[in-house]
């Protein structure tokens, strides 16, 4: 990445971080609001009034509402500081559960679940966050362009020997036949992408759609 470049990214990310701490203490107020009302509507006479349930209701959705966008803001917070240090030592358990989490969206427009299956001890790798996370994103898009709806999408990282690392991409649901396009269609991106972070793709056969091994 050149001078240029690496700034533009640092001052995207320097700006997304500032945003998502503020939404994140308009969320919090929020939340203090629907926390005072519940409050108040604890210590009112007509509590048992059938409108009152649904006020609990509402307010308890609120705080449910509340919750998943700290969540996202906290994850979009830490996507935004990928490119601060680089290259970095990376825990694939938490950045494939970040990738899961921020790839939601996409996955439920095509309705499709994504999960990770993470290991009990740390998966590190010395790489660049950013543009790992690119890699990973762009290997769930060509997913979810192929498989049908229903489909769950695991991504499993192991540690393997001699200090390599391997994430599985495997899908489990009713059917497994892949879409047109396949896999191998317009792969070559796909292939130096990985390349440019010492890794290689292996593609498969469902369940297991495709595997990425870095050295």
């Amino acid at each position: 990445m050149n001078k240029s470049t690496a700034e533009e990214a640092a001052f995207m990310g320097r700006i997304t971080a500032g945003v998502t701490h503020e939404m994140k203490n308009v969320l919090a107020i929020i939340k203090e609001s629907a926390g005072l009302m519940e409050d108040i509507l604890a210590l009112s006479k007509d509590r048992d009034a059938p409108e009152s349930e649904r006020f609990t209701r509402v307010i308890s959705n609120i705080k449910q509402q509340v919750e998943r966008g700290v969540d996202l803001a906290t994850r979009l917070n830490a996507f935004a500081h990928s490119p601060d240090t680089r290259p970095a030592e990376v825990d694939l358990n938490i950045l494939l559960d970040q990738v899961t989490r921020l790839s939601q969206r996409f996955a439920r427009l095509k309705r499709v679940t994504l999960s990770i299956t993470p290991q009990p001890e740390p998966v590190t790798l010395l790489s660049d966050p950013l543009r790992l996370q690119m890699l990973f994103v762009d290997c769930i898009d060509r997913l979810l362009k192929m498989v049908p709806a229903g489909i769950t999408i695991h991504m499993e990282p192991v540690k393997l020997g001699s200090g390599q690392v391997r994430v599985t991409f495997l899908s489990e649901g009713a059917q497994q036949t892949p879409a047109q396009p396949t896999l191998a269609d317009g792969l070559e991106e796909l292939l130096a992408s990985a390349e440019g972070l010492k890794g290689t793709i292996e593609l498969g056969e469902p369940p297991v759609w495709l595997t990425v091994v870095f050295a």
